[in-house]
């Protein structure tokens, strides 16, 4: 309860001068929790509609799944779902390809959505 161990595992933590005392995981514990993303690769661009394509971590291997959308928005949201945004400059090289018509993005899946994919 001092917080001086991981309350999982019993490793010893760094010492936290801001530390409040209470239960606290070490680094290996929280990531442990966190669930495993695997990372692909989305590709868009605009004909008459927009379309997405999807590759493996390699770039070279494409998932049977591939999206049609009338409206950029669409993409964003499928940019946002597949945790694809995470700074300002993911968002802003979305948007510049999104201008240009064509652009890729690297997203971070959970298994369900991975599977979901792969599925075609």
């Amino acid at each position: 309860m001092t917080g001086k161990i991981c309350c999982l595992c019993g490793n010893f933590l760094p010492d936290d001068p801001d530390h409040q005392h209470r239960e606290r995981l070490c680094t290996k514990c929280i990531a442990a929790r966190q669930p495993p993303f695997r990372n692909i690769y989305m590709y868009y661009m605009f004909s008459t509609d927009w379309y997405c394509q999807f590759l493996e971590a390699d770039l070279k291997t494409p998932l049977p799944r591939k999206f049609r959308f009338s409206t950029s928005d669409k993409v964003v949201e499928l940019a946002e779902r597949g945790r694809g945004l995470k700074d300002l400059a993911c968002k802003q090289a979305l948007d510049h390809g999104i201008g240009i018509g064509r652009g890729g993005i690297h997203l971070y899946l959970t298994d369900e959505q991975y599977n979901k994919l792969k599925r075609g």
